[in-house]
């Protein structure tokens, strides 16, 4: 069969497990791999470098099964050439009547080269820093050469900062993050020189000169101190110290926004052809988009920080047990650790014997909604003690919020609670409404009017006072308890309630459950639940 733009079909069989059965002189030289290398071995691990292993396997498994499949993958072959593959798995009965898997495979050797845009799209679908320098190099490996590593500042890593660079500087400190090659031999080089490792290059290096002079250096041998590197690691690693050899390399600064955050340096094997000015612009340009996306991985990744210890802050510790009532309440993180909330909760002791509860969600994510949140928190706190009912309380925090620089929503429910006369006042500003558990486990959700949320302005509140029953207790939450992608609040309330009827006395213990049975750990929105029951 010909096929226009397909060179000559590769055979080759594998056992049930995916380990090598047989390999043809065409599958020799297709993937630089003879027969004695790889009989026995894992196909994915001996061929094609753990890459698209789950793909290999279910098809594997599939054909050991009786089910014939095809499909279409991008195999790097020796040389560091990506090309698509069209592959078929189908079973093949051995001789012993065991099951095995013929594997045939037929590569676009003419396929057209991949457009240098589309390159760069391949690189920053992430904000992990980690994960764009494996792309980078990823990319790199694929359209320029043999092997690529990715570096960056240590002190950059450390405590965010970017530090210049001056002539007079002994050495610069960085932190690998990723390397490539372009042949099976990967895990030898990861087990040489592993991601994480720190290292040292003294400042005359071509590497740090590229940082340097913010260009790419094209260089044809290795410093003292690397090469002594590259030496005792590579010695006892026969099937890659052929690198020892190698002379022809290129650094490319990493470089966003005019400041410098590492480099990544390139590679072609002994015999190859010596970089040139055309292969340092294309190293350029992709490593300038991948600094970029790095750098604003690492701003994105300073100001999660920076909201979680505002955040951290501002919560408190544990809320002290105000005398008449027991309280138990849980605060609990977005699942997606980068979306830091604006949930708050509180316990305000007030004079003659009452308590202030509260509950509240500053709409959004990260340092504005942990500031609005703060700055609510403490405006509550305040009020409360002069005494102010509810539903003025609520008017005074909406006036409040209408004047906060970080102009942002929030909704609120607010609680005097006066455990002598086993009162309650209650009023809420376009929260979650509150939910009145009896001793029985039957439940009721307080009919207050919802009133706006706060910084909307002109809003007016109005507070339901009752009597609170023995035992009762008085549930308060936020919607990132209750809602979720697939769930309202209305059946997220109905949730809520079915849990009560048998929950333990224990209000630890209802807090546990609610959250077992409510909160998903992956939630995209952070979430309260505060409990309280006046002491008889």
């Amino acid at each position: 069969m010909t096929v226009p733009g397909l060179s000559a079909l590769v055979t080759l069989g594998v056992a049930a497990t995916g380990h090598v059965l047989r390999w043809s002189p065409a599958a020799a030289e297709l993937f630089g791999r003879t027969d004695a290398e790889v009989r026995g071995r894992d196909l994915c691990d001996a061929v094609l470098g753990g890459e698209h292993r789950e793909t290999f396997d279910a098809a594997v498994t599939r054909a050991a099964e009786g089910t014939a499949s095809v499909g279409s993958l991008p195999v790097r072959l020796p040389g560091g050439t990506v090309v698509p593959v069209e592959f078929r798995w189908e079973p093949v009965i051995e001789p012993t009547g065991e099951v095995s898997v013929g594997i045939s495979a037929l590569p676009h050797r003419d396929a057209p080269p991949e457009d240098p845009d589309q390159a760069v799209l391949g690189i920053g679908a992430t904000l992990d820093l980690r994960q764009t320098a494996r792309e980078l190099a990823d990319v790199l490996v694929s359209r320029l050469c043999y092997g690529a590593g990715v570096y960056l500042l240590e002190r950059l890593l450390v405590d965010d900062h970017l530090p210049s660079y001056e002539d007079s500087e002994a050495r610069v400190v960085v932190r690998r993050m990723a390397l490539r090659v372009s042949d099976v031999t990967q895990l030898e080089w990861s087990s040489a020189f592993p991601a994480d490792e720190v290292i040292a290059f003294p400042a005359d290096t071509p590497v740090v000169r590229s940082m340097t002079n913010g260009r790419p250096i094209v260089f044809t041998a290795l410093d003292s101190t690397t090469f002594g590197r590259f030496k005792n690691r590579l010695s006892i690693r026969p099937r890659i110290n052929e690198a020892l050899h190698y002379d022809s390399f290129l650094a490319v600064p990493l470089i966003a926004r005019g400041n410098v955050l590492g480099f990544a340096v390139l590679a072609r094997r002994s015999g190859d052809r010596p970089f040139g000015t055309a292969e340092g612009r294309l190293a350029r340009r992709l490593a300038d988009h991948a600094a970029v996306c790095m750098d604003n991985g690492r701003l994105y990744d300073r100001e999660r920080r920076t909201s979680k210890t505002l955040q951290r802050s501002l919560l408190p510790v544990a809320l002290k047990t105000p005398p008449g009532m027991r309280i138990a309440h849980r605060y609990l993180p977005a699942g997606q650790t980068s979306r830091i909330g604006g949930d708050w909760y509180d316990a305000i002791p007030l004079p003659g014997g009452k308590v202030g509860l509260v509950v509240g969600d500053a709409m959004g994510h990260g340092t504005a909604a942990a500031l609005v949140m703060g700055q609510l928190r403490t405006a509550v706190r305040i009020l409360a003690r002069l005494g102010l009912p509810p539903a003025d309380l609520l008017g005074h925090l909406d006036e409040i919020a209408q004047e906060l620089t970080t102009a942002q929503f929030a909704t609120c429910v607010y609680a005097l609670c006066d455990p002598g006369r086993r009162v309650l006042t209650i009023a809420r500003a376009g929260h979650v409404p509150p939910v009145l558990a009896a001793a029985d486990g039957s439940s009721r959700i307080l009919d207050l009017p919802p009133g706006l949320p706060l910084g909307v302005g002109e809003a007016s509140y109005e507070a339901l006072e009752l009597r609170v029953p023995e035992d009762s207790t008085l549930i308060l939450c936020t919607d990132g308890l209750i809602e979720s992608r697939t769930r309202d609040m209305d059946a997220g309330l109905a949730d809520l309630r079915s849990l009560l009827p048998g929950a333990s006395p224990d209000l630890e213990s209802t807090c546990d459950t609610i959250v077992k049975h409510l909160h998903n750990g992956d939630s995209a929105d952070d979430a309260t639940l505060l409990l309280a029951r006046l002491e008889p």
